[in-house]
C-alpha cells in the first residue's frame, strides 16, 4: 500500500479491480476543502485511459512489477523489439503504446521496461536522448536577430527546431517529453 504522496509517473497500481499505469499526476490543494490528486490512468488489460481523482490520505495498492534495462533492437511498423543484455531475453511492445512512437527509438538505445506477470506493459523513455542530425538546411548568415531556428530531421525520423549553427551529422540532445531541441551533444 502506498499513500497519495508517494504517487509517481510510471507507477503500477490496482484501481477499480484492474492493474493500471499512472501516466500523469497533478496535485491540487484548493483554499477550501481537501487536497487531491488528478490522475491519468491507463488500464493494462484493456489499454483504456481514464481520468480519476484520488483524495489525499487515500491508500492505493501498488503492484509488484519488475523493471529491467533493455536495449532497442528493431521495429517492424507494428511492434518494437528489445533485448535484456544480461539474459538475452527479448520483449516486444506495440509502437502505439510507446511515448512518441518510434521517434525516440534508436539502435542500441537503453530503455527501462516494466514487466507485470512476465509480460511487458510499459516502456520508459529517458528524459533526454542524444540523436544525430540527418538532414537540415544551412543557416543563412545574418539570420541571427533573435533565436532563429530551422528544421532538422534526426536519425529516427523526428523533426525538431534547432539553432542555425547545427549542421548535418551533428549530435544533439533532445528533450523527449516536449520533443524539442535541448542542446548540442
Amino acid at each position: 500500500m502506498a499513500g497519495t504522496t508517494e504517487l509517481r509517473r510510471g507507477m503500477i497500481i490496482m484501481h477499480n479491480g484492474e492493474p493500471c499505469i499512472l501516466i500523469e499526476k497533478e496535485f491540487y490543494s484548493p483554499g477550501k476543502g481537501a487536497a487531491f490528486n488528478r490522475c491519468k490512468l491507463k488500464s493494462i488489460k484493456t489499454r483504456k485511459i481514464t481520468y480519476e481523482v484520488i483524495k489525499s490520505g487515500t491508500k492505493v495498492d501498488e503492484l509488484d512489477v519488475i523493471s529491467k534495462t533493455v536495449s532497442f533492437l528493431y521495429e517492424d511498423g507494428i511492434n518494437a523489439y528489445f533485448m535484456d543484455p544480461e539474459t538475452f531475453e527479448q520483449y516486444d511492445i506495440l509502437l502505439s503504446e510507446i511515448q512518441g512512437g518510434k521517434s525516440f527509438l534508436y539502435t542500441e538505445g537503453k530503455y527501462i521496461i516494466t514487466l507485470y506477470e512476465g509480460k511487458p506493459i510499459y516502456l520508459q523513455i529517458p528524459a533526454k536522448i542524444t540523436l544525430t542530425v540527418v538532414s537540415t538546411p544551412e543557416g543563412v548568415k545574418g539570420d541571427t536577430v533573435s533565436n532563429a531556428t530551422k528544421e532538422a530531421e534526426l536519425e529516427t525520423g523526428l523533426v525538431v527546431q534547432v539553432p542555425l549553427f547545427i549542421k548535418n551529422g551533428d549530435k544533439i540532445v533532445v528533450n523527449t517529453e516536449e520533443q524539442t531541441y535541448y542542446s548540442k551533444a
